[in-house]
């Protein structure tokens, strides 16, 4: 670990592997094992699902019970998931557990110390960041990290960002079906659609933004400077 000279206070610098355990998955356990209670279990197939709709509970789950008869690797709530493979596409798989849960082979698990690192900073730093080389490289990646109350003010702004991306595609569904409601004003609202559309491109690329600014560090310097957070709020 080594600390920027310029504020010690407000930025340290850490290896990944100083601030989280980093865990991979072991055998996928045979089928006479999953029932239908105990915590889901999630492979790179499942992770895709997960991340399209969210349900975690249709899942197929493990019972702990059964634990001793096969090697599996369960991870706590926080932790943030990734697939070993495609770690440098932009689309790449990253997931945040809201509960335990069960993990196979083919993903990674990474569970941060959170008085160090706030599990939602995490997760908006690996969306952002590129790993150009295989995943066991992921502990040697180097992080800016601020004080967990800047990070916490931070994640705010990023989750609520994100939170309008996800909801993109229901919401300007939505407005594709109001003119059927005001025959009279079909294209006055149409364009409004389209100004919509819009904003949530730009939306996207503040999201960009703003992860390049924070993980940069660029995002400090403003912090220290204005009362950034009073100025930059998203109700």
């Amino acid at each position: 670990m080594y600390v920027r000279l310029e504020d010690s206070s407000m930025v340290k610098c850490y290896r990944l592997d100083e601030v989280a355990i980093i865990e991979t998955g072991e055998i996928v356990p045979k089928k006479k094992y999953f029932s239908k209670r105990g915590s889901p279990f999630i492979s790179a197939k499942f992770l895709k699902q997960l991340i399209l709709n969210g349900k975690i509970a249709e899942l197929p789950k493990i019972d702990r019970t059964y634990e001793k008869y096969f090697k599996c690797t369960t991870v706590p709530a926080k932790t943030i998931i990734l697939t070993k493979t495609n770690l440098n596409a932009t689309n790449k798989q990253v997931y945040q557990c809201e509960e335990e849960v069960w993990i196979a082979k083919d993903l990674i698990a990474i569970i941060p110390d959170e008085s160090i690192i706030l599990s939602d900073y995490l997760y908006h730093f690996l969306n952002w960041y590129r790993v150009n080389k295989e995943w066991y490289h992921l502990h040697q990646i180097s992080l800016k990290i601020p004080n967990v109350e800047i990070q916490y003010s931070m994640v705010q702004i990023l989750n609520k960002v994100q939170h309008l991306i996800n909801n993109k595609d229901f919401l300007l569904t939505q407005i594709d079906g109001l003119p059927q409601y005001f025959h009279h004003f079909s294209v006055p609202i149409e364009g409004h659609a389209k100004n919509v559309c819009h904003g949530f491109n730009q939306v996207q690329h503040l999201y960009n933004l703003l992860l390049y600014r924070i993980f940069k560090g660029e995002l400090v310097k403003d912090i220290q400077e204005t009362d950034f957070f009073k100025t930059f709020s998203i109700q």
